[in-house]
């Protein structure tokens, strides 16, 4: 049974001069990532620019970073989308990809009642065979929340390992955590990574962490290793990290503080997300210098 534990980065997806997938920028960063003791990689996230890509795309970034990874690292690939005939389509070829476990996203655009959403789920996991799934919650982004009671009934039915939480709400996270010690929530909220480990998620999806994951490497650990006060100054230099990339508003930051640390990463961006201004670059690049 695959068990998630500490960071897992949403894995950018570098671009070309033609704003195609660069798959060596995309091989190097894998690795990168992996030598900076990541304990997985989310592949097509929300950071991943997955809403962006095609569902070819995505497919070929779930086999390069399998084929990357060798097994070091379990890959889950994000294969959420608008509808349930590409969500599937996703998932089939998550599994031909011999990904470690898949999150589903809630569908987004329209809101949904929470009887849709549960029967998209049950259409959807009838494709998902013996491969983990997490469930995706991000609402702020979705306009569809997924609730815990709706969790609760999924895991009970043994369709579901548990469920990254981006709701930035700890109180659903909480009831989230509350299902079963067997129920695995990892955070989606970067700010929050250390509040959560202590009420019970096993770790983070995080954006922050592609640029930066020795900070939540140093979180976890101290926290495993009872050093509270080593956590909480990890976890303060986090936020004033999050805050410098505005959370994750621009996903370019991301990218152009990845190539500050050396890493040969474009800072180009699928529209309608942007690319940074010389000035934005600037300020980015004096306010995370500490860091570096």
């Amino acid at each position: 049974m695959l068990r998630l534990k500490g960071v897992i980065p949403a894995i950018l997806t570098p671009f070309d001069e033609n704003c195609e997938i660069d798959e060596r920028a995309f091989e190097e960063l894998c690795n990168y990532l992996i030598d900076k003791d990541v304990s997985g990689l989310f592949v097509s996230g929300t950071t991943g620019e997955g809403p962006l890509l095609s569902l070819e795309e995505r497919s070929k970034l779930f086999g390069i970073a399998v084929k990357t990874s060798r097994g070091r690292v379990p890959i889950i690939a994000h294969v959420g989308s608008v509808s349930l005939r590409e969500t599937t389509a996703l998932i089939k070829s998550a599994i031909e990809a011999r990904v470690d476990a898949v999150a589903i996203v809630s569908p987004y655009y329209y809101r949904l009642d929470e009887k849709a959403i549960e029967e998209y789920y049950l259409k959807v996991l009838e494709e998902t065979k013996e491969i983990p799934v997490f469930l995706y919650n991000i609402p702020g982004l979705t306009n569809n929340s997924i609730t815990p009671s709706l969790a609760q009934k999924l895991f009970n039915q043994g369709k579901i390992s548990g469920v990254k939480d981006s709701s930035g709400n700890i109180t659903v996270i909480k009831s989230f955590i509350d299902i079963s010690p067997e129920f695995q929530v990892v955070s989606g909220t970067d700010e929050l990574f250390l509040l959560a480990l202590t009420l019970g998620a096993v770790g983070a999806v995080s954006s922050t962490s592609n640029a930066f994951p020795e900070l939540f490497n140093n979180i976890y650990n101290a926290f495993i290793s009872k050093n509270l006060d080593l956590a909480v100054e990890n976890q303060r230099k986090l936020n004033e990290l999050c805050k410098i990339f505005q959370y994750g508003r621009l996903i370019s930051s991301y990218k152009y503080a990845l190539s500050l640390r050396g890493v040969n990463i474009s800072t180009r961006v699928r529209s309608p997300q942007r690319e940074l201004s010389e000035e934005e670059k600037d300020i980015i690049k004096e306010n995370i210098r500490k860091f570096i």
